[in-house]
This record gives structure tokens, C-alpha cells and sequence, in this order.
């Protein structure tokens, strides 16, 4: 039987992917590429060859053979809404000729069709690192019916501005990655994504005689060190192509990406030094030592409305170069305090907002505004927040709550927004530091059991510091975006280790994963109320700057420490049952392999801290013995370098193997190596990097615990002796890291010789 697909012949661009993707998964599958028609081209054939059968793409308002069909069996339409995210797969027959209808309410969603198509009736599977895909000698193309509907309208990821292993850090992607990743967001139904990774070049586009192209081989005039260092890698002039090679792609394929709008000033999105000197903006000021309270880093006041013309020209440039005014989205003054009145403080950030959508409402009436919950959950009460909502227009703002996870007081349950505000729910997360497995997953069970009651949740999104961090969050998170299931958290993970893994590892695998899913959130981001971000990211990356050893243990050290010494005897266990995997000859269980372990080893290796920290505290007291707490100074140096060798055992926590993977897609800048060790080496971005590790967390370790044992002993002291030695050394050390090139990535380590070396240290520990 010869085969066809018909696609419409004037439709938007959509349309024509989705049949161009049809076309090339037909070949992935069966090794034949069928041919393309227009619906206009194919209706002329009609009757046509009785061995001939069609492939419709399109609803009956953009495909005249859908239509045809529609009417030849008496049908009114399909059973999907038109302008939405619906689709319907269905066998019929057209003039005799056998066909596949798939139609969607809109473009994207004819797309979202003939993947469904494909991991439905075909047994396709997507994954953010690949696809499995099956080998037919032909498509199934009979006995087909299904129709279905997302319970949200937003559902979306963002990919932020943090620099590290390109892995985790969207900034370092090429094109053809973007591409893979926008066709990923297709697969899993997605309709929403969001750049924040820095503003290309915006200013030059918007303010060319006033703003030039910097030189990618010289420093920022206006970057700061650690994170806020955006000195470039690439061209800036290419980076702005790249981003317009980006939204085109997204754009095309009718994919929602929102415009920022307002006080976009930011740490990522500083103003330029030459627009501070020439265009002579009046910033908002903020006390020394507050965030961002550089003049780069200060908010223009739009309170004047020559400074909102001059944010929203940045808007409008966006919107002419990139974007779509369909969609906004807003950080309103997020992550500062401009008054030491609180009162004060609430009455300009909420004249912001009002500000900011009464622009939009006159400029683009018919649009929609995100409002970012991040400065609401990080400085807002929950009273504040409930005046601010009362403030609102809810035909216009949707409040985007992408800290829905959170422990705070300040999240949605106390804000009143459930059955009375349009809102998403988004789950953070975690912090940048956190690329390995964090799933809270008791809270989310809770929370998203509370949204299915509520009409007034309009969308669902996924919104870490970082991107693919944990290959479970991202599958769980898709599938409820697209309908909240009510299987049990093992029954998901069961589903995602059966359609991921190879049969014969499937079973062993959902073991492992259901071992390192009970540590998962002892390093939640937001797991406690009263602690800082270090206590939820990985202690051992800063232990020397984060660690006290003044006797006052913080109660989270308990709530940290008994659960982990409950599972404990677990471990060994389980890291040796990592081994087989560990070498895989299958990619995905390879990478997810080495997941599990570094979560295992990371979450053992905090505990360790914490408790030599704990019992320094108790030989200072004299009610402990110093053997014990040298005898764990030994056993953590020894996990720290077995965790070392782990990392330097595969490409993706190489910071060299990045470095490289930028050089092979354009030119890098002479100075950015060091750029991009203090991207990563500053105290908030530290984490799962091999060079890190090696030459940084092992180090200042060795000389931790050689400070602590030269006064581990009874007395009055609150701090080791030595302690201003160990941390000007901790500065050197990195300064020379900094400075020294990276070594190309190698793997050079027996890996079953790690890891069971790793699972030994774990089975003589006592925490």
C-alpha cells in the first residue's frame, strides 16, 4: 500500500512541520520516508489508487480533505475546540481510500497529534536526551480513535542565565541544541517556554547611538565577579542571531514564549555602562550592600515616564526583532528593598505593577500578563501579597506562582488565590548549585492534589535555576502539566523506569530510583523555613565559608541527619547496585546511573559535615571523644575524592568538555576560560563540576580538617585555631584555579573500583 501525507496547502507554518515530522518519524520506524501532498494537490486525485491510504494533517478549517471526510460520513466536526491546545487521532476512509485524521484546535497541537500518534499507537518514547524508537514494518493505521484535552492552558519551562556545564545551563547552546529542545517541549505537550539567559543584544538594536557592540576578547565594562561576571564567550552580534534562530524555530512550531516587560534590570540583564553615561536614566537607589545596588544593577524609576518609555522601547525592540506581543511577563523590583520602611517599601512596588499594566493595557489591550511570584515569596507577607492581588485586574494578570514548592509561609496556600485569581503552578525546584536529583515530592503530592479542585490554576510550569538536573522531575512534571494523574508517585515511577530503560534493567532500575527518591528531599531548595540557601544546596562544594563549628547546631542539622542515618544502612546497597550501570552501553542508563550515584554520595557527604560539625561541637563540651570525629574527617576526604573520580568519569560534568563543546559553535573570547571558572567557582554557584572538585571542594577539605584537628580538643574556643589561615588559603587556592588552564576531559578512572570503594566508606559510617 502506498502511502501519503496530506497536509493543508494554506495553513500557517505549523501545519507543514507537523507533516514534515510525521513524514520523518514514518522513516525512523519503518526506514520508508512516505511523500508529501497539499490537501488541494491530493483532492484532485481523488478517487484515486485503491492501494493508496492518506495521512491527514489538520482540522476541517485548514485541510479540505478533513473536511471532505467530515461530510461524506454526516459529521458536524471533530470533537476538539478550535484556537486551543485539543487534538483527535482517528482511522477512517475517505472515497474508499483508508486515511489517519490528525487534527488539533491550532497549529502547535496538530503537532502535539502526530507525536501523541507516535508514543500512543506506535510506542514511541521522548526524553529530553532522546527518543526510543521502535522498529515496524509498517505504521498501525486501523481501529484508531482518541481525542484529548490538557487540563491547563499554560504549561512551560523557563531556561535561565546561570553559566556552567552545558548540560545544565541553556546559555551555552547552540542552535541545533535549541532545535532539539523545542522539539521536546512539542513532544511533551508543551506550550510555554521562557529565555532568561542574559538580554543579547537588545540595547545595541534599541539604542544604536548610544550603545556599541563590546569586544568578546575584553571584560564587560559592566561585569561584576562570580556570577555576576557576563563577560562574553560568544559574539555578541551572533548571539543575537542565535536567539532570533531560537524564537523562529519556537515561533513557527506556535509555541508561546513571553516578552518581558518593565524593570527587566537584573544581575543577567544589566543596563550598559555607555546607557547609564548617555541616555542618563534616574535609577531607584537601594542601601549598600543590598542586591544589585551597582548602578548597573538599579532600577531605572518609572515613576518617571520618560525611564518606563525607555524600558519599554527595550520591549517594543524585543517584540520587533524576536517576539509576539500576545504574552508578557514581569519580575516587578524582585529581590530588593528600597526602603528600610517597610510600608514605604510595599507602596512602590506595588505602584510598579499598576504602572506597568496600565502601559500594557493601552499599548497591547488584548494581551496577558505573567506576574513572577519570586519577589512575592521572597519579601512579601502573605497579607502583602493578598493586597497586591486585590489591586489586579484578573482578566489581564495571571499570577505565575513558579514557587509553588516552597516551604515558606509565603506561598500560594496563604495567598488567596485558590478559586479566586487566574495563577500557574510552577515548581522551582532548585537552585542553580542543585543539578542532581531534588524532588519534594510528599509537598507536590499535597499541592497538586489541591489544584485539581481549582479552576481558577490555569497552567502548570517547571522553572529551575538550571536545566535537565533530574531525568525524573522532567518527565513527571510534563506528563502532569498536560492532565494531573491519579496514580501514586511508584506507579509514575515505575511507568518512567519501564518506558526509559532497556527491559532487562527496567525493574533493577525502579529499585535504585525508589532508594534515591527518599533522600531526594532532605536538600529540597525550600525544604525549611528558617535557613539559608546553602542548607538546601550541597554543604560539601562550600564547607570552609558555610560550616560554623561555634556549638549552636541548627535544629535542620537533626531534621537533616536522623532521616539520613534511617537509610543509611541502605546505601552501600544500592551504590553497589549502580556498578552494572554505571558502564551501560545504553546511554540513558548511563547518565540517570551516575545521577543516582552523585545524589547518594552527595547527601551522605552533607551529612558527614554536619555531623563532624556536630561533633566538634560535642568534644568542645567534652561529651564526646575526639577519635570519633577524626575517624569521620577520614572517611568524608576519602568519599570526597571517590565523588571526584565519579565526576571526572563522564563528559557532563566536565567544565573543559564545555569549554570545548562553545569553541566548536563560534569563536570564544581569549578571556572568557576565567569567565567561566568564576561563573562557577563563586560561592553560590559550586556544585557537581569535576575540576571543582578536584582542584577546589578536596583541597580546602584537606585544609578544613587539618584546622579542625589542631584544636580538636575540650575548651572555650568557638572556632577552630587557624580559621582566618584556612580561608585566605581557600582564596589563593582558587585564584590559582582560576588562572591555570583546564585539562581536556579524559576519563582515566576504574569505575567499579570507586564505586565500591565509595559503598565500603558508606557501610563503616556512623553519623
Amino acid at each position: 500500500m502506498s502511502f501519503l501525507i496530506v497536509r493543508p496547502a494554506s495553513a500557517p507554518e505549523a501545519y507543514r512541520i507537523a507533516a514534515e515530522t510525521f513524514a520523518d518519524l514514518c522513516k525512523a520506524v519503518t526506514g520508508t520516508r512516505p511523500g508529501i501532498v497539499t490537501d488541494e494537490a491530493a483532492r484532485s486525485a481523488l478517487p484515486g489508487d485503491p492501494s493508496l491510504s492518506f495521512a491527514l494533517i489538520g482540522n476541517d478549517d485548514v485541510n479540505c480533505l478533513t473536511a471532505a471526510l467530515l461530510s461524506e460520513h454526516g459529521e458536524n466536526g471533530l470533537p476538539i475546540r478550535i484556537g486551543t491546545d485539543d487534538y483527535c487521532v482517528r482511522s477512517s476512509s475517505l472515497c474508499g481510500v483508508p486515511v489517519l485524521v490528525l487534527a488539533g484546535g491550532r497549529g502547535r497541537s496538530a503537532i502535539y497529534a502526530v507525536y501523541r500518534y507516535f508514543e500512543k499507537i506506535v510506542g514511541c518514547r521522548w526524553f529530553w536526551d532522546g527518543d526510543r524508537i521502535p522498529k515496524r514494518n509498517a505504521l498501525p493505521l486501523e481501529q484508531i480513535d482518541f481525542t484529548e484535552q490538557s487540563r491547563f492552558s499554560y504549561r512551560g519551562t523557563r531556561y535561565f542565565a546561570h553559566r556552567g556545564l552545558h548540560r545544565f545551563q541553556a546559555e551555552h547552546w547552540s542552535a541545533e541544541d535549541w532545535k532539539k529542545e523545542i522539539d521536546w517541549l512539542l513532544k511533551k505537550r508543551l506550550n510555554l517556554f521562557l529565555l532568561r539567559i542574559g538580554i543579547d543584544d537588545l540595547f545595541q538594536k534599541a539604542f544604536p547611538d548610544a550603545v556599541d557592540y563590546p569586544d568578546k576578547d575584553e571584560k564587560l565594562a559592566e561585569a561584576g565577579d562570580g556570577f555576576d561576571d557576563r563577560s562574553l564567550f560568544w559574539d555578541l552580534r551572533f548571539r543575537g542571531e542565535l536567539r532570533k534562530t531560537i524564537l523562529s524555530y519556537a515561533r513557527d512550531r506556535d509555541l508561546m514564549h513571553p516578552e518581558d516587560c518593565g524593570t527587566t534590570t537584573h544581575w543577567y540583564s544589566r543596563t550598559p555602562k555607555q546607557f547609564l553615561e548617555k541616555m542618563c536614566p534616574s535609577l531607584l537607589s537601594q542601601p549598600d550592600g543590598t542586591n544589585y545596588a551597582e548602578a548597573t544593577g538599579l532600577v531605572w524609576d518609572i515613576r518617571e515616564k520618560r525611564n518606563l518609555d525607555l524600558y519599554f522601547h527595550l520591549t517594543e525592540t524585543h517584540i520587533r526583532e524576536y517576539g509576539d506581543p500576545g504574552l508578557f511577563h514581569t519580575i516587578g523590583l524582585a529581590e530588593r528593598a528600597f526602603s528600610a520602611d517597610r510600608n514605604e517599601n510595599l507602596r512602590l512596588k506595588l505602584l510598579t505593577y499598576r504602572l506597568l499594566c496600565r502601559r500594557l493595557r493601552e499599548e497591547y489591550p488584548r494581551s496577558k500578563l505573567l506576574l513572577a511570584s519570586w519577589d512575592l515569596w521572597m519579601f512579601y507577607s502573605p497579607d502583602e501579597v493578598r493586597e497586591l492581588l486585590r489591586t489586579l485586574d484578573p482578566e489581564q494578570t495571571i499570577l505565575l506562582d513558579y514557587t509553588s514548592d516552597s516551604a515558606r509561609e509565603s506561598n500560594f496556600t496563604a495567598w488567596n488565590v485558590e478559586g479566586n485569581f487566574p495563577w500557574i503552578f510552577g515548581i522551582f525546584h532548585a537552585y542553580e548549585p542543585s543539578n542532581e536529583i531534588r524532588g519534594n515530592y510528599p509537598v507536590l503530592s499535597e499541592r497538586l492534589a489541591r489544584i485539581k479542585r481549582d479552576p481558577m490554576c490555569k497552567g502548570m510550569v517547571f522553572w529551575p535555576e538550571l536545566s535537565h538536573g533530574d531525568p525524573f522531575m522532567t518527565e513527571f512534571f510534563a506528563s502532569n502539566a498536560w492532565e494531573l494523574s491519579d496514580a501514586p508517585l511508584e506507579r509514575q515511577l515505575s511507568d518512567f523506569c519501564a518506558s526509559r530503560y532497556p527491559e532487562k534493567d527496567a525493574q533493577a532500575m525502579f529499585s535504585l530510583w525508589q532508594t534515591v527518591l527518599r533522600l531526594a528531599p532532605l536538600n529540597s531548595w525550600s525544604k525549611y523555613e528558617r535557613v539559608t540557601p546553602w542548607a538546601e544546596t550541597d554543604v560539601f562544594c562550600r564547607a570552609p565559608y558555610v560550616l560554623r563549628f561555634d556549638g549552636e547546631a541548627e535544629p535542620l542539622y537533626d531534621e537533616y541527619l536522623r532521616p539520613l542515618s534511617e537509610l543509611l544502612p541502605e546505601l552501600p546497597a544500592a551504590l553497589r547496585g549502580l556498578l552494572p550501570y554505571l558502564e551501560s552501553e545504553d546511554d540513558f542508563t548511563r547518565r540517570d546511573a551516575f545521577d543516582l550515584a552523585r545524589t547518594l554520595l552527595s547527601r551522605v557527604l552533607n551529612g558527614c559535615l554536619l555531623s563532624i560539625e556536630n561533633g566538634y561541637a560535642a568534644v568542645r563540651d567534652g561529651k564526646a571523644e575526639q577519635d570519633r570525629v577524626r575517624t569521620l574527617m577520614k572517611q568524608t576526604l576519602a568519599l570526597c575524592e571517590q565523588y571526584a573520580r565519579l565526576l571526572e568519569s563522564h563528559p557532563d560534568y566536565s567544565l573543559a568538555e564545555t569549554l570545548d563543546g562553545l569553541r566548536a559553535v563560534a569563536p570564544v573570547g581569549k578571556h572568557f576560560p576565567v569567565t567561566l571558572k568564576k561563573n562557577c567557582d563563586n560561592l553560590y554557584c559550586r556544585s557537581n563540576i569535576a575540576e571543582c572538585a578536584r582542584e577546589l571542594y578536596l583541597p580546602e577539605l584537606q585544609q578544613l580538617f587539618a584546622c579542625v584537628e589542631a584544636s580538636l580538643h575540650p575548651g572555650e574556643k568557638c572556632r577552630p585555631d587557624g580559621w582566618d589561615a584556612l580561608l585566605s588559603f581557600c582564596e589563593q587556592n582558587r585564584l590559582a584555579f582560576e588562572k591555570a588552564p583546564l585539562s581536556p576531559f579524559v576519563c582515566r578512572n576504574d569505575l567499579a573500583a570507586t564505586l565500591r570503594s565509595a559503598a565500603d566508606t558508606v557501610e563503616i559510617l556512623l553519623l
